[in-house]
């Protein structure tokens, strides 16, 4: 007679808890995630959206403009990398000290942050004047000589804004960091609006002045316009925000050796690993330049196109990194584990969702772009073989930017260069080359590039490695 009753209570317990597991992952989802991601998701539809735009801008110009472009967008990705890597630390570093309202280590980890990313644009920009004509030869090996002069044009232009680019950047990782993530939203979005109004009468002209427009040059203009209003607008955000207020006196600090290394400590792994990253993006843009201008100009429409489709995975790795920084600077850490696992499967689900409805209309797409036929069948074939990868997409991406939170980022460094150099840049040599075929050759060894990333983040996940990472620094 009691048995009945005990199975009836247990079952009763076991609905009872996950039913309250699953109340537990709603209010974290509504209630924390979604309103700290959907600034940034909006920020980057429209930044995505204007990217968009101002690619069609430049591939009506010329299939060379279009391949132009992309080998300036693949150099100017290594030092995007090297001062996100330095906003990444910066903010990790914030976010974890303003969760245990240390508002002194908050400021003076903001003003190293900029002037660490100020430094690094400077000298970088610099370089790459002295040294752009042997650099865009190297890049963009086997392409025409017409691509290269087009290309190196445009960098030299762009080159003037990389310091207010490291601004940008540096200053919207501190503001998400102390939970503003709307105000990087609506400056970007500005940003890209004043980039598209500039750029289109700079490249085609002003027919009621008879003026018949810079073409590359003026797309080129018009970004660094626009990145210096921007840069402008934030620093002035900087300075009014209530949670962290940064005047311009601030950024006069003594300069500490300790907020340094911590803040590089994050930032050093994270700038390997974006360096190997977009190092490997470049070999693999040798490889492509090779194969002709459609093969590059198919490339470089597609990975346009792409960003779209990956905005929801993009919007929650960035927000990632500081959800996860700020639950374990609250000392919760469990929290933390839930949170990361919610991200993954938001991400995945809004992914696939995303690439399967985009397939119908792969064809329209690519003709926004194009009217070459030859590269329009490209840019189809290439988001089709997209659309079978995305599962792995948000363990491949997502995940690393989660552990980046706790500080785990060494690990993320090692398997990124293993899976680049293992994955994207020998099999996409042998698929692409050695077996000759093509361009769809090297996008499978990027697709192996994301399993090989998404199987090892999401084994690191589930054993929860990374926490003990987390605990070790903390405990040091």
């Amino acid at each position: 007679m009691t048995k009945k009753p005990s199975k009836t209570l247990a079952k009763w317990r076991k609905v009872n808890a996950l039913a309250r597991v699953r109340y537990r992952h709603k209010v974290l989802i509504i209630r924390r995630i979604l309103p700290f991601t959907l600034p940034i998701l909006i920020e980057l539809i429209g930044v995505v959206f204007m990217g968009i735009v101002s690619t069609i801008l430049v591939s009506r110009i010329s299939k060379d403009a279009t391949a132009a472009v992309g080998i300036t967008e693949s150099i100017t990705f290594i030092v995007l990398s090297l001062l996100t890597a330095v906003a990444l630390g910066g903010s990790v570093m914030i976010a974890q000290a303003f969760s245990r309202r240390d508002r002194t280590k908050s400021l003076r980890g903001a003003t190293h942050t900029m002037h660490l990313a100020l430094a690094i644009s400077i000298i970088t920009s610099l370089i790459m004047s002295m040294f752009a004509h042997p650099l865009l030869t190297i890049v963009a090996y086997g392409a025409e000589p017409a691509v290269i002069v087009l290309a190196e044009r445009f960098l030299r232009i762009v080159l003037l804004s990389y310091p207010a680019l490291a601004i940008t950047l540096a200053a919207s990782g501190i503001l998400r960091a102390v939970g503003n993530s709307r105000s990087p939203a609506t400056i970007n979005i500005v940003m890209n609006l004043v980039n598209i109004s500039f750029s289109y009468p700079l490249i085609y002209g002003i027919d009621a002045l008879a003026w018949p427009g810079l073409n590359m040059q003026g797309a080129a203009l018009g970004l660094m316009i626009s990145r210096w209003l921007g840069a402008i607008m934030i620093v002035f955000s900087l300075a009014r925000n209530p949670s962290l207020r940064m005047p311009i006196n601030a950024f006069i600090q003594p300069f500490s050796l300790l907020i340094t290394r911590e803040i590089l400590a994050i930032g050093i792994p994270a700038s390997i690993e974006s360096l190997m990253f977009n190092i490997g993006k470049l070999i693999t843009q040798v490889m492509v330049a090779g194969m002709g201008t459609v093969a590059m100009a198919g490339n470089v429409i597609t990975f346009s196109a792409l960003l779209f489709i990956n905005i929801p995975g993009n919007a929650l790795a960035t927000a990632a990194t500081i959800l996860i920084g700020q639950r374990l600077g609250q000392n919760r850490s469990q929290t933390a584990q839930i949170e990361m696992q919610l991200l993954f499967w938001l991400a995945s689900i809004a992914l696939i969702v995303l690439a399967l409805v985009c397939l119908p209309f792969a064809s329209a797409i690519a003709h926004l772009y194009t009217d070459d036929q030859a590269v329009i069948n490209v840019v189809v074939n290439l988001i089709f073989l997209n659309a079978l990868m995305m599962p792995i997409w948000a363990a491949s991406f997502v995940l690393p930017s989660a552990f980046k939170g706790g500080k785990d980022v060494k690990y993320s460094m090692w398997v990124a260069i293993l899976s680049m150099w293992g994955g994207r840049i020998v099999l996409g040599y042998l698929f692409g080359i050695h077996w000759q075929m093509g361009i769809y050759g090297i996008w499978l060894g990027m697709f192996a590039d994301w399993w090989i990333r998404g199987l090892l983040f999401l084994y690191r996940m589930v054993t929860q490695r990374w926490l003990h990472v987390f605990y070790s620094h903390r405990d040091r």
